[in-house]
């Protein structure tokens, strides 16, 4: 079984009212009965299957387990009901867009595999009768070789189910709604290890309340939708709210809840209220939006205590996603939320100084900043959730505060990185422009040596990386060598490129010891050592090393001594990426479909060699240090016939025939430069402008920008244009992206 993070489209299927012309494979037994003895439902009465799925075939048929809900993931059932016209999609032309997730695959078997489905999220029965349901399913693939991905999707056709659906009194709905509401207004479980049962118990009753579809469940969820409930309830609520057929009764339960001094207006809640308001088709959805947006505005006056500083969050993102608020409206409302600085939840103080820092930084927010930055916590586990949102808010604040005002901030870095158990590491703490810092060597070479907790190894190895001299050295190598090998890869891997810097011929050994070691003994960090390294310090000790490891028997550690050399190696990199590339080609000439591996196989190494295939492949087409044009990539396209590899060159090589070819440049917070062209891509304009003079004079391109509202100010444009004509590269014409 293995786990893949896979995009999912939403709206590829549903519930039908027709058989699915796909043909049906019958290999495969998909069994569907009601979850209970119970076959006698109410309209609005949740309506669990069971769905259990075997084959006899070994290692033939493949399943995706993911067990999502209607949120554009789970779409791989289709629900086939007759008579059809007492049947609606309650959530049709409600929800949208791409979704994904984690998700696993395995073979199946005789012994079968079940998932429970709630026939509630993808069906509402809108009047009584006796129904027939048939299932056609699409969530299994059989093993094909030929496809890229090693199999193909078919569809799977359960045995039929009949349901007898029953008018909905008024007393059974009123019963209903009272005991799963006394079940929500119960008060969460003291014990911890009671907790989860609590929540599960209290999900089930929500989801009554979803699917009943009365006008007091549309109050009930418009209450209960408040920004504040753990476990995914809010999203329940919304989704309740968006498919209730009592459309008027939603709408006045919102705007009851809008207007209500002490409740929080969450991003959910703001969903709910513009999907419930039917947009004509000639009408842009942003006005509807801007609507919202005006109405929440004008109810924060209103609003007090948690219930304002949540709602003005909400408002002040809504008006920075919707565009069309006027700036002295945002300026008020930034100015509003900073001075409540302090009264904000975590999360919310952490989005603003990460996702918003371009919509609210000023010099004005120094004071703010240094208080947020030194505000100490130690955390026994740095990795739990609580310390990672705490030391990411911290982080932040550190950051712009040494943004905004470097003469104040740098005492406050130096005595963190002094700190005997920083708390950042040199992504945080790297930020100053020496090259060394002398004074801070001996504290760090002292708490390395005393230290022996995880979190704060890691930062005090990753801080002698940046900013250690030659004057540790010996502190440096008393730590690691008796642990080479064995130590975790976030402490050894930057005390390894702290001795490559500063001592590169002692180096050499320890670095070709640490690949060296393997077994049930050692950490296994040779697998990613040479893209960690060279990520804080590349040298051409390891660019040998790497070209060397490129033959290693672990595939790998061959694979990441690939990408290291696309990534930074020098120009005689290419050739030894290209000669072992043709080795690796003719080791599976004739058995390229052995490589086209089902998601669901478990192969041995045979998915490290496709990945040390795909990686040579892909280092040899992006590499930074030549050019490979189309002459060079249909080359690379004739050394081999696995598909998923020629597939990837293939598809370089399609950007290459459409000419002139695309130069994209755009800027967007808080990710920064997003910079392509051709098959490369990089986020720094130095990087892009290296790449660039390696075509020839001549040159033609057009030139894709950004919209207007997202450019930023123009500057890396500017640039770039004055660098394509004083190399010799014609702008051809220039176009907006879609």
């Amino acid at each position: 079984m293995r786990s893949f993070t896979l995009p999912f489209l939403f709206g590829l299927v549903g519930y039908s009212l027709a058989q699915s012309p796909t043909p049906v494979e019958h290999a495969v037994v998909l069994q569907v009965s009601v979850d209970s003895s119970q076959h006698e439902f109410h309209i609005g009465e949740k309506i669990l299957l069971r769905l259990s799925y075997s084959s006899a075939a070994k290692d033939l048929y493949q399943i995706d387990r993911a067990q999502y809900d209607r949120s554009g993931r789970m779409e791989y059932e289709h629900f086939d009901l007759s008579p059809a016209d007492g049947v609606v999609d309650p959530l049709e032309g409600r929800l949208g867009g791409p979704g994904g997730g984690l998700t696993e695959f395995s073979f199946l078997s005789p012994e079968p595999w079940t998932i429970v489905l709630n026939l509630n999220e993808w069906v509402r029965f809108t009047r009584a009768g006796v129904y027939r349901l048939t299932v056609v399913s699409s969530r299994v693939g059989v093993k094909n070789p030929s496809s890229q991905l090693g199999s193909s999707s078919i569809a799977v056709q359960s045995n039929e189910v009949t349901l007898r659906i029953v008018p909905a009194t008024r007393s059974w709905q009123d019963m209903t709604l009272r005991t799963a509401v006394a079940i929500l207004d119960k008060a969460p479980a003291d014990k911890e290890q009671d907790q989860e049962a609590g929540m599960m118990e209290r999900t089930k009753a929500l989801e009554t309340v979803r699917f009943l579809g009365t006008a007091d469940a549309a109050k009930e969820l418009a209450k209960r939708l408040r920004g504040e409930s753990s476990g995914g309830l809010d999203y329940i609520c919304m989704l309740g709210l968006i498919a209730s057929p009592e459309r008027e009764a939603v709408k006045n339960a919102l705007e009851h809840e809008l207007a209500d001094p002490d409740h929080p207006i969450s991003d959910a809640f703001m969903s709910a209220l513009r999907r419930v308001n039917e947009v004509p088709a000639d009408q842009d959805w942003r006005e509807e939006q801007g609507k919202a947006v005006e109405q929440l505005i004008a109810a924060l006056p209103a609003k007090r205590g948690k219930a304002l500083t949540v709602s003005l969050s909400t408002a002040l993102n809504e008006a920075w996603n919707s565009g069309g608020i006027p700036k002295p409206t945002t300026d008020r409302l930034v100015h509003q939320i900073v001075s409540m600085f302090d009264q904000l939840a975590p999360d919310t103080q952490t989005f603003l100084l990460t996702d918003r820092w371009n919509k609210i930084a000023g010099p004005e927010l120094v004071p703010l900043l240094r208080h947020v930055a030194e505000a100490y916590r130690d955390f026994p586990e740095m990795r739990e959730t609580s310390a990672y949102q705490s030391l990411q808010l911290s982080a932040s604040a550190l950051q712009h505060w040494y943004e905004l005002d470097p003469a104040g901030a740098t005492p406050a870095i130096i005595r963190e990185i002094t700190r005997p158990r920083p708390r950042f590491g040199a992504r945080v703490l790297g930020i100053l422009p020496d090259k060394t810092l002398p004074e801070v060597d001996f504290a760090l070479a002292e708490n390395l040596t005393t230290s022996s907790d995880y979190g704060g190894l890691s930062n005090i190895a990753s801080l002698i990386a940046r900013y250690s001299s030659d004057a540790i050295l010996p502190q440096v190598t008393a730590k690691l060598d008796p642990s080479l090998g064995k130590l975790a890869c976030a402490i050894q891997d930057p005390l390894l490129a702290y001795v490559l810097r500063v001592d590169p011929i002692g180096a050499r050994v320890r670095i070709e010891d640490a690949v060296a070691a393997r077994g049930k003994d050692f950490t296994a960090c040779n697998h990613g050592l040479f893209q960690e390294i060279s990520e804080i310090h590349y040298d051409p000790v390891l660019e040998e090393i790497g070209i060397r490891s490129l033959d290693d028997p672990d595939p790998q550690v061959a694979e990441t001594a690939a990408t290291m050399l696309g990534r930074y190696g020098s120009p005689a990199a290419e050739p030894a990426l290209l000669r072992r590339f043709k080795e690796w080609a003719v080791m599976w000439a004739g058995q390229e479909s052995e490589l086209n591996l089902p998601l669901a196989e478990n192969a041995g190494d045979r998915p490290y060699q496709l990945g040390l295939g795909q990686n040579l492949a892909q280092a040899l087409a992006t590499g930074k240090a030549w050019l490979s044009d189309e002459r060079a990539l249909k080359q690379l396209a004739q050394v081999t016939s696995v598909k998923r590899v020629r597939d990837q060159l293939d598809g370089y090589l399609k950007i290459w025939r459409s000419r002139p070819l695309a130069i994209s440049a755009a800027d967007y917070e808080p990710t920064g430069l997003d910079l392509r062209v051709a098959q490369y891509e990089f986020h720094s304009l130095d990087d892009l402008e290296e790449k660039l003079s390696q075509f020839q004079p001549g040159t033609e391109f057009i030139l894709v920008t950004p919209p207007p509202e997202s450019s930023g100010d123009g500057r890396h444009l500017a640039e770039l244009r004055k660098f394509l004509s004083s190399h010799g590269l014609i702008i051809a014409g220039e176009k907006m992206a879609d």
